[in-house]
């Protein structure tokens, strides 16, 4: 899975130049936080059913720093994006009885490169740009209670897995270089040993517009 992985990030270089030489198409890069979700993803407790309480962001967020993400457009609704982002998560789910259970601050480190599609027919509007992504990606999370991949290993070890994404998202421009982004993003992890997950971003970004190179 790490070789399809590279392939997809190699893949958003040969397009980012391609749109560079044929196009003139721009770069916008964000900044921003990250919150992961473990609950509403269809497991047994601690974890819960799809979707339940999905926007419980006291019990089951964990909201952290940062989130960058880089992306090019290839046309006007078509672009491609990688994006890293860091957390430590505290939260893990809930039981009868105790609406959020707590875990040590476990380590989260997620790489993502998404193919995105603007939607913009739902809106008839210059400033905001919904968007739709499919892409692969590479999860770490740190062994914990809920989430030892074994006993002989402890609950130290940073464990990973590749994860196939499915993402929607919003950009408002306030102006035609800068705006904010929204995305929230379902990751399936291709190994029992990590969580399937939510994460939610939300960031400032920047347009920069490409001169038609030849």
């Amino acid at each position: 899975m790490k070789k399809i992985f590279l392939s997809l990030c190699s893949m958003v270089f040969v397009l980012s130049a391609f749109a560079q030489k044929y196009g003139g198409s721009p770069w916008v890069f964000e900044a921003g936080i990250n919150a992961v979700n473990v609950y509403s993803v269809g497991e047994d407790a601690p974890q819960g059913p799809f979707l339940d309480e999905f926007f419980n962001v006291n019990d089951h967020w964990n909201i952290g720093l940062p989130t960058v993400k880089v992306a090019r457009y290839i046309n006007d609704d078509v672009f491609v994006s990688v994006r890293a982002s860091f957390n430590k998560l505290r939260k893990w789910g809930e039981f009868t009885g105790d609406s959020r259970v707590e875990v040590d601050k476990l380590t989260y480190l997620g790489f993502d490169a998404m193919i995105n599609t603007n939607i913009n027919n739902l809106f008839d509007s210059e400033k905001v740009e919904p968007f739709a992504g499919l892409g692969l990606g590479y999860t770490w999370i740190q062994e914990g209670e809920y989430n030892m991949l074994s006993a002989a290993n402890g609950t130290d070890d940073l464990v990973g897995a590749a994860t196939i994404n499915a993402s929607v998202g919003l950009k408002y421009w306030f102006s035609e270089t800068i705006g904010l982004s929204w995305e929230t993003t379902y990751k399936h992890s291709f190994e029992d040993y990590l969580t399937k997950h939510w994460q939610h971003s939300l960031g400032i970004i920047f347009k920069i517009e490409d001169c038609t190179c030849y």
